[in-house]
């Protein structure tokens, strides 16, 4: 007999897939990546003209005969080269993000949540653009926050503490296990989706509090992440 339940679910996971490689944060992510790759390509053009340049200038001075000219081939080839293949700048981890000014700690935590991305399941994946969505919006409204408020300790204790160690606890799990229930339980993948929807709601109640202006009730409302996910990970 044709397994059309498991069918069911294979389908669905490659739909789910599908939906994530396509959702607007990834889209935004491969546009940075190929506005990066021209702004290199820019770079790397305008090195070998002033390249060109200054074996134009030499020359007018004096003879630079046909080794002139191969030195400035190798010169062309080496700038292109070294900034075409220049490393990115690192990610930020997450005690980088645990230390940064509260205006970078947004984007700082959306740069680490992206290159973490691939190795979430598909619904983790559309939360975790959905979350850094929310820190690219909040971002100019903690830009005139003071850092000594009570309302700015809530925003930092959620982004740079329990967020990180939400993910750094799933990926750390074998991909064999993440699955699986222990007890009745959550799956440590469903573990993942609940605690990332508490972030996501998280922010977006921080954010209407910092709109209005009411610090005072979004420092008294903080809620955490009310999981066992630490704990059922560990045992599994």
């Amino acid at each position: 007999m044709v397994d059309t339940r498991g069918t069911y679910d294979r389908a669905e996971e490659v739909l789910n897939r599908v939906r994530a490689q396509t959702s607007p944060r990834a889209i935004k992510a491969h546009r940075r990546r190929v506005i990066g790759f021209f702004r290199r390509l820019k770079i790397a053009i305008l090195g070998i003209l002033a390249v060109m340049l200054a074996t134009g200038v030499i020359g007018s001075m004096m003879p630079i005969g046909v080794w002139g000219f191969l030195a400035m081939l190798v010169g062309m080839a080496l700038v292109f080269f070294t900034v075409m293949g220049w490393p990115s700048a690192a990610e930020p981890t997450p005690e980088q993000i645990a230390k940064s000014d509260l205006p970078a700690l947004p984007s700082k935590t959306e740069r680490w949540l992206e290159a973490q991305r691939p190795a979430l399941p598909a619904p983790a994946q559309r939360l975790a653009d959905e979350i850094g969505i929310k820190l690219e919006a909040i971002g100019p409204q903690l830009a005139t926050l003071d850092p000594r408020e009570p309302a700015a300790f809530e925003f930092r204790k959620l982004i740079a503490e329990e967020l990180p160690e939400l993910v750094d606890g799933y990926r750390k799990l074998p991909e064999g296990l993440r699955r699986d229930s222990r007890n009745g339980g959550l799956s440590p993948d469903k573990q993942l989706v609940e605690g990332l929807k508490v972030v996501d709601e998280e922010l977006s109640r921080m954010s209407e509090q910092l709109a209005s202006g009411d610090l005072n009730k979004l420092a008294t409302q903080g809620r955490y992440l009310e999981l066992k996910y630490r704990g059922d990970s560990s045992e599994a």
